[in-house]
């Protein structure tokens, strides 16, 4: 809590961003983080209405060089490279509708966080695309440049069924079947 609290905005954002759309977690075996995010289950219009692009995208950097931070600290404690996996869960996200500004947010600190902390980025994972993207995606996928389709991976099924993301951070089932996917589409090449 007090390093979500230290977060820039953070008065104005925590109550958007809940353990239910953004959380971090960490790989029992690898000790990578894997950072959560489900854009569909936040309220991109009334967050958006509270703060600026630049505000946001200085949230989710705050939010990426915390992880950074971790990340190292745990590579040096380790003697292994830790990286950051990110997991974009898109189910119920809008393809037509929603705040331009929170998709402008979240891809501009994307590309600057890649800038900052290139060592650090682990695989993506796109996860419950819209079944319009998820056409979409096999189109145009075979045009994607090999070391593109390397680092990303779209799946539908992981996420699907969590209310709330600390039930992958928490012991239990969904931290057990979500590690389980985890390996699955992360770590088996």
């Amino acid at each position: 809590q007090p390093v979500q609290q230290a977060a820039p905005h953070a008065d104005r954002i925590n109550k958007y961003l809940t353990s239910v759309q953004c959380i971090t977690t960490s790989h029992p075996t690898s000790n990578d983080l894997i950072y959560c995010v489900r854009a569909g289950k936040i309220d991109d219009k009334a967050l958006m209405s509270s703060v600026s692009v630049d505000e946001m995208i200085d949230f989710f950097l705050y939010v990426k060089e915390v992880n950074a931070a971790v990340a190292d600290m745990r590579s040096l404690e380790t003697d292994s490279l830790i990286k950051v996996v990110t997991c974009n869960d898109l189910l119920g996200v809008k393809l037509v509708g929603g705040s331009k500004d929170f998709r402008s947010a979240l891809s501009l600190s994307s590309k600057k966080a890649t800038q900052l902390f290139p060592s650090l980025s682990g695989r993506t994972l796109l996860l419950n695309p819209p079944k319009l993207l998820s056409a979409l995606i096999k189109v145009f996928s075979p045009l994607f440049p090999k070391v593109v389709m390397d680092r990303i991976r779209f799946e539908r099924g992981p996420l699907k069924d969590t209310e709330d993301l600390l039930e992958i951070v928490n012991g239990g089932a969904g931290r057990e079947e979500f590690i389980q996917q985890m390996d699955e589409l992360v770590y088996s090449d």
